[in-house]
């Protein structure tokens, strides 16, 4: 079983939660393979998008994705960001205008498995997690949000 140095995972879970007073509306939760072991926890407000940016392994081109937490709806995936045709086409959108397609398909969670999370990276307002060993590279690291956070540290 690998673990994640307890430094990132403290550095996660202690995140600064200013613009809370309360606490965030939900919270960011990242996990592996065990989706029981929770090794990350970010805050989000409700409304508010976050990014997932990494390189198509297929296509070797940058794509971003934009999504967003709705209490009492769920998350979403709203936008897609690349300059490559061919991803637009993987992903079976057409894209608006040159370089991003806007949509808004329900997710119960985002599923990775890469085998080099390198160049894999999640944005949440102003802070930027690079996703490079919080599992290792080829497994499965899924990222879903526990919504209703009644303020404090991570739930987990």
């Amino acid at each position: 079983m690998r673990t994640v140095p307890i430094g990132l995972w403290l550095a996660l879970v202690v995140w600064p939660s200013t613009g809370w007073a309360a606490g965030p509306d939900a919270w960011l939760v990242l996990s592996g393979d065990e989706p029981e072991r929770v090794l990350a926890c970010l805050p989000l407000g409700a409304g508010t998008p976050f990014y997932l940016e990494f390189v198509n392994s297929l296509y070797r081109v940058p794509v971003r994705e934009t999504f967003v937490y709705q209490a009492g709806e769920g998350l979403f995936i709203i936008q897609v960001e690349s300059p490559s045709a061919a991803v637009f086409e993987y992903y079976g959108l057409i894209a608006e205008k040159p370089g991003t397609a806007r949509l808004r398909r329900s997710l119960d969670e985002i599923r990775l498995r890469s085998m080099d999370y390198r160049n894999h990276r999640l944005t949440v307002g102003d802070k930027k997690l690079a996703l490079k060993g919080v599992v290792a590279d080829g497994q499965m690291l899924i990222i879903r949000v526990q919504p209703g956070a009644s303020g404090g540290p991570c739930p987990y």
